[in-house]
């Protein structure tokens, strides 16, 4: 058994001094290998280092806690007085700003980024051309159902278990599109 680590570092070791070499076909195709195909091949000579990637150092939070973990994300951003601060952001990521969505049935998806995640209890309103939609929603993507074909002005803003605004997003505008059913007569 001690024997095969040592065959396979034999076998191994013509193939780290293996040359590169490089030809090019008569329909003029250029090609790379590790053993010449034709007389005009010629060995590479200077090829660069393989390319690296060294990941950014996460720093550590003050709990001990990583930044950006599921249980950093998670927990409440606090201030140096131990209060919970609350949310850090919160966006429309879709529709986009004076963007058209095109649906017949006038369904309009809304996705929102909010930094730290949603907290238990917490929950998002949407807020449609000046006025909040009495719907409360737990998640970040929402489903906007018979929305009337149109210019819309669309913010969403996320709540506390007391029904107190945290946050707003940047109003958006947007434009829906909707097919008519059947062609108007001439």
């Amino acid at each position: 058994m001690r024997l095969l680590p040592v065959i396979a570092l034999v076998l191994a070791f013509p193939a780290a001094h293996a040359e590169i070499y490089k030809w090019v076909d008569a329909e003029g195709n250029v090609h790379y290998g590790d053993q010449p195909d034709t007389a005009a091949a010629k060995p590479m000579k200077n090829l660069p280092g393989l390319s690296t990637y060294a990941p950014p150092v996460v720093p550590e939070k003050e709990e001990g806690v990583l930044e950006g973990t599921p249980e950093a994300l998670t927990k409440p951003a606090k201030t140096k007085a131990g209060t919970v601060q609350g949310y850090r952001s919160i966006s429309i990521v879709s529709p986009e700003d004076g963007g058209t969505v095109r649906s017949s049935p006038g369904n309009v998806p809304v996705f929102v980024a909010l930094a730290p995640v949603l907290r238990k209890g917490d929950y998002l309103k949407v807020i449609m051309d000046g006025s909040p939609l009495p719907e409360k929603y737990q998640g970040t993507v929402i489903n906007l159902e018979n929305v009337d074909r149109g210019e819309h002005k669309l913010a969403v803003a996320v709540y506390n278990k007391q029904g107190k605004k945290l946050l707003q997003s940047d109003t958006r505008t947007f434009y829906l599109h909707r097919t008519i059913a059947k062609p108007r007569a001439r």
